[in-house]
């Protein structure tokens, strides 16, 4: 990640690195410099993994060094980091990238050093829709790919979209859920206030906080009993207090992060998730997984284990309107909710894996296998 040392989006390849050096596998970790290094790339370290720190940003001095080393090898990536992939020599490099279009020059400088390489993509949306300018390079780095790794089945078919190619190499895997094991969460007392839970980094360019707040706004919801709880932090915390208190919100708490998932779901009813883009929350997997309705909208994977009135509710696309039609629909079905969260738990059980680092490394190593093969 580049706008914070650690993330969701960082589980799954730290789990699946742990898994595959604790059973003999040499692992190297090439991740951004940070004054307090991430006490996972620590245990990754400790654990005898070679670790490679890439300066984040560069001086001036730095960027002229490496705009020349660019020039001359055709791929814009750190140069020292070039050199540290020669020397570990890996068999396979698996790239991590946060949207589709990040980590090209990565997959092309594999591609250089001819070195086998998968990528994993935890998000997309139709604002990265690439210029022609980029096209190629990025239908060959997904082409030659080793494999490409989705968490949503939507997002696959959108970069395919985007690529205008299909991606035979490109599989879906799941991100690991923070949960601890544990059936479902008992459901809260109903009596009083509905407790909706708005669970995320605080960015309504991802998030959407901004299409609930304009919705409980709206005087129909103002006279309803119904308290929204925000959990998490990020870059428009003010922001999103602020548009709170402009529009007068009824009802409103704000939790920051909550380590304990069990805990937050014992005091919500319903999860409201009004992305405009994702990959496929884990708090939407979660949240099924404690019993709790989820009311979400058709953006990535967010309704991929979803059924509209059976066990959850979705808005057909990210506006206010049509986000305040998915919540009447669940409201006038709030005395089915418990019922509703039980399937929901039952349905995303049936597909979720078991172990998602193990499937996650299987999946590795057979493109490893299929890289090695090419």
């Amino acid at each position: 990640m580049a706008g914070a040392p650690w993330g969701g989006s960082e589980e799954l390849w730290h789990g699946t690195a742990k898994r595959m050096r604790l059973a003999g596998h040499e692992i190297g970790v090439s991740v951004y410099q940070w004054p307090e290094p991430p006490p996972r790339v620590m245990e990754l370290a400790k654990l005898g993994c070679d670790i490679d720190y890439r300066i984040q940003r560069p001086g001036l001095l730095g960027r002229l060094v490496q705009r020349r080393f660019a020039r001359a090898n055709g791929v814009d990536v750190p140069e020292a980091t070039y050199h540290w992939l020669k020397r570990f020599k890996p068999d396979l490099v698996v790239i991590s990238q946060g949207f589709p279009l990040e980590a090209t020059d990565w997959m092309l400088a594999c591609r250089r050093l001819g070195i086998p390489y998968a990528t994993v993509v935890q998000a997309a949306g139709e604002l990265w829709w690439p210029e022609d300018s980029m096209l190629d390079a990025l239908r060959t780095a997904y082409a030659e790919a080793a494999g490409v790794f989705f968490v949503s089945s939507s997002n696959r078919k959108l970069v395919e979209r985007q690529l205008g190619i299909r991606l035979g190499n490109a599989a879906v895997v799941s991100n690991p859920w923070n949960l601890k094991a544990g059936g479902a969460v008992p459901w809260p007392s109903q009596d009083g206030m509905i407790e909706l839970a708005c669970v995320g980094r605080m960015d309504p360019r991802a998030k959407g906080q901004d299409l609930i707040l304009d919705v409980l706004s709206r005087e129909t919801w103002r006279s309803r009993p119904v308290r929204l709880n925000f959990y998490g932090g990020g870059p428009c915390d003010a922001s999103v207090r602020r548009l709170t208190a402009m529009l007068d919100v009824p009802h409103v708490r704000f939790h920051g992060q909550v380590a304990d998932i069990r805990s937050l779901w014992a005091a919500n009813h319903a999860l409201v998730l009004p992305s405009r883009f994702e990959g496929l929350p884990l708090v939407i997997v979660e949240a099924m997984l404690c019993g709790r309705v989820v009311i979400t909208t058709d953006v990535a994977g967010n309704a991929e284990y979803l059924h509209d009135g059976v066990n959850g509710f979705v808005a057909p696309a990210p506006a206010a309107g049509l986000l305040d039609l998915a919540m009447e629909r669940a409201w006038a079905a709030r005395d089915r909710w418990p019922a509703i969260g039980a399937q929901a738990r039952e349905d995303v059980l049936a597909v979720l894996p078991a172990d998602p680092y193990h499937a996650f490394e299987s999946a590795l190593l057979n493109a490893l296998h299929q890289g090695g093969a090419s």
